[in-house]
């Protein structure tokens, strides 16, 4: 008689892998907002700027140490030249200027803005000032830009300035007057936030 041998159970495993357990570079929570604000954004020469509508968005982390990557893509155009900056609130604090870019002289050219980015175009020379643009800003926040370790949400917008109060930024619109009746277009902007584990 043959000998009857018991056969092994095999269990689905479910459930999902604790964020402290993930290698360090893991990816551990990604979050994408978008937002539909849109109109003409009156600029000043200050360097504190104007907030950019809809940009400002928050984001909790699932480990108060992890880095953010930061992706905003923002549909905008403009008339003349802009100048952007990131902006950092941790939980209830003040917001503040994140630095971006390089400092210092090369070949004579001295870097003394460190922005986001900027803009430069002119209607009277080129149609930028008047289409849609898609771009791409990608910022990664962490200890050595200044994020602390915390577990409050944390919070950025962009703001916008000008070396001239008659340049204007145009989120979510193309950048015709109102007397052009037939070109009052408008799209969608948004914001991912990426989680990385240190």
């Amino acid at each position: 008689m043959p000998i009857q041998r018991a056969r092994p159970k095999f269990t689905d495993v479910k459930g999902s892998i604790a964020a402290t357990s993930l290698p360090a570079g893991s990816i551990i929570k990604t979050e994408t907002t978008p937002f539909t604000d849109f109109g003409t954004v009156d600029l000043t020469t200050s360097a504190n700027g104007t907030d950019v509508p809809g940009t400002e968005q928050s984001f909790t982390r699932t480990l108060s140490t992890s880095k953010i990557l930061i992706q905003y893509n923002l549909k905008t155009t403009s008339g003349g030249n802009l100048y952007l900056n990131l902006q950092r609130k941790i939980g209830t604090g003040s917001y503040a200027t994140i630095s971006a870019g390089a400092s210092g002289t090369q070949n004579g050219r001295t870097s003394n803005r460190q922005l986001l980015g900027a803009y430069y175009n002119n209607t009277a020379v080129n149609a930028m000032g008047y289409g849609i643009h898609a771009e791409l800003y990608q910022f990664l926040d962490s200890t050595s830009t200044g994020l602390t370790n915390s577990s409050d949400a944390i919070t950025y917008k962009i703001t916008c300035y000008s070396s001239s109060s008659s340049n204007d930024l145009h989120i979510n619109i193309d950048g015709y007057t109102p007397t052009h009746e037939n070109y009052h277009n408008t799209t969608e902007s948004s914001v991912t936030f990426m989680e990385i584990k240190v």
